[in-house]
């Protein structure tokens, strides 16, 4: 982990697609986003060498800067010089490369397996195998199977603090057994996390096979998770594993102090969003990438992470086809596409991962790939979020005073409403919820700054590096179309006072500057939930953005109109309220 910075701090984040550099700076008294650079990842050939796309993204942050960071043997300066080159510290995050295979060993399924899931599920990893009590193969099935499955990492859970001992002992033989028959450079990291009593004689049981890192118990009791200290050896894991994978990893590892998943890092900074407006409600963060797409969501403080690393719009793009349908993915355009056209684009998006859309109708292929892995990271979030998270119902979003967008898909469509809508439809958050757009990319990098330099974090995100795109007002019931459901008054502290009766079905938009705060009293009737429960109404303070005041009465699912004509108009007239699409 890096030291604390002081004066200037250099962020690196590294995708599948693009690797981004960011300068943060002291100006004023306070810290600042300087600049930023961007390159073309280097993972794979002509390059196969991650530290070439970093270097690539600093010679642009140097143009841009007139501020050298390189020595000449290429090698980062720090800390910075006095002729004004290189930085203080610098901080660097990784989404790069394929997921990471994962074996789980664990005793109950809805129990430590559960957990041990929860904890792979927190980065960029894949589960391949588990070995449970719950499991009816033979041993040699059991074997066949672990070999077939090729793990990374094997994570050992089960038994509570002194509780069984001997059940662990035998699953864990079963894939000592196996992991023998495995050429030794491709044997697993291990972790283990499991009943401590029995911790020595599992050490023992790999010792000479495999490299063993231990962490505290992440199912102490039956009804108690500790999830966190085995996520944070997983990631350090994690890293070593990546370390021998991919050239240059280490060298940028080496300049940082560590590379920290990114998923992980955006956690960081919205579970200190989270503490920061001490709610009662969450505050989410999203990222959409080119092979992977997570939701982290802070409850109270509490962290839960979701990342599902085979789902993207661009490596993985055609994974989504198997989480969905054509006819899912199809409903949210505007106008008639075939199914085949539909699949075509995938599986050209898959091939061709950094490609942009040239025409109008890729574009909303591509937005409606977004909103389907959205719905399908979200859908396996929703489980492990805590039974105590405040919503309108147990199968809808929870209430999120606030969600951080991330991904190149959000922060580089053409209009900001484009973004807004895409998470509207993906996510379809439940009452009032605020929207940030991570433009720059900076909220992994802050993530890691939040526990080493708090006010850095909050002078950055409070500076203006970060877009708000406005509020949303998402109400939640059923009625007929165009039924009358709430009366929603705005009054600007500058501007002329709005008065609307709000119709089910319906999507508007009433422009508020960014620079602006508006008084809004909603009145929601009879069955309709707008965040304070059914037909409760009350008086907020929003802030304006760069799309303004967001009411969406389009039910929670979103109800689409049956006939294909009608649901085509009325995509459209969301598109032309609130996207910004052309026609």
């Amino acid at each position: 982990m890096p030291t604390a910075p002081t004066d200037s701090l250099l962020a690196v984040d590294i995708g599948n697609i693009y690797t981004r550099v960011a300068l943060l700076d002291i100006a004023g008294g306070e810290f600042r986003f300087v600049a930023s650079g961007q390159a073309r990842t280097t993972i794979e050939l002509p390059f196969n060498d991650m530290g070439e796309g970093v270097r690539q993204a600093l010679d642009q942050l140097s143009e841009v800067t007139g501020r050298r960071f390189l020595d000449e043997s290429e090698h980062f300066i720090i800390p910075s010089q006095a002729d004004g080159s290189g930085a203080d510290s610098l901080v660097a995050t990784s989404s790069a490369g394929e997921a990471l295979r994962v074996a789980i060993v664990g005793l109950m399924p809805n129990v430590s397996v559960a957990t041990a899931q929860k904890v792979a599920g927190s980065n960029y990893l894949k589960v391949v195998e588990v070995l449970s009590l719950g499991d009816r193969r033979r041993e040699e099935q059991q074997i066949d199977s672990f070999l077939a499955a090729k793990p990374d990492i094997l994570i050992i859970a089960g038994g509570t603090e002194h509780g069984s001992k001997s059940a662990v002992l035998r699953l864990v033989d079963t894939a000592i057994m196996a992991i023998r028959l495995m050429p030794q450079n491709k044997r697993p990291e291990v972790l283990y996390s499991g009943n401590r009593d029995i911790r020595a004689d599992v050490k023992k049981r790999f010792e000479g096979l495999c490299e063993v890192t231990e962490a505290e118990n992440m199912r102490p009791e039956l009804d108690r998770e500790n999830i966190d200290p085995a996520r944070r050896q997983l990631s350090t894991i994690y890293e070593h594993v990546r370390i021998g994978r991919i050239a240059g990893y280490s060298e940028i590892a080496r300049w940082g102090g560590s590379v920290l998943p990114t998923a992980q890092a955006q956690g960081f900074v919205v579970n200190y969003l989270n503490r920061l407006h001490k709610s009662d409600n969450g505050a989410l963060g999203i990222d959409i990438g080119s092979s992977a797409t997570s939701l982290a969501a802070s409850f109270r403080g509490r962290l839960s992470l979701m990342t599902r690393p085979d789902i993207g719009v661009g490596h993985n793009a055609v994974n989504v086809l198997h989480y969905t349908t054509l006819d899912r993915l199809t409903r949210w355009l505007p106008r008639e596409v075939s199914p085949n056209t539909m699949r075509d684009y995938i599986y050209n998006k898959s091939l061709a991962p950094a490609s942009v859309p040239q025409e109008l109708d890729d574009l909303y292929l591509e937005h409606a790939l977004a909103r389907e892995c959205l719905q399908i990271t979200l859908a396996s979030a929703l489980p492990i979020y805590p039974a105590s998270v405040k919503g309108s119902g147990p199968s809808l979003t929870p209430y999120f005073d606030n969600i951080l967008i991330d991904g190149a898909v959000l922060t580089r469509a053409p209009k900001p409403g484009q973004a807004a809508l895409i998470v509207l439809d993906g996510l379809q958050p439940c009452g009032v919820t605020n929207f940030i757009l991570d433009t720059y990319t900076l909220a992994p990098a802050l993530g890691v700054v939040s526990a080493l330099n708090p006010t850095a974090t909050v002078q950055i995100m409070e500076s203006g590096s970060f877009m708000n795109l406005g509020t949303a007002i998402s109400l939640v019931g059923e009625a007929r179309a165009a039924q009358e459901v709430a009366r929603i008054k705005v009054e600007p502290k500058n501007g002329e006072k709005t008065d609307l009766k709000i119709q089910f079905g319906t999507l508007q938009v009433i422009p508020l500057p960014a620079d602006q705060e508006a008084k809004v009293n909603i009145q929601p009737y009879s069955g309709f939930d707008a965040g304070f429960g059914a037909g409760t109404s009350k008086t907020i303070t929003v802030k304006g953005g760069a799309v303004g005041l967001i009411i969406d009465a389009r039910g929670r699912p979103i109800v689409f109109p049956k006939q294909p004509a009608k649901r085509y108009e009325a995509v459209k007239k969301w598109f032309t309220v609130l996207g910004e699409y052309e026609s």
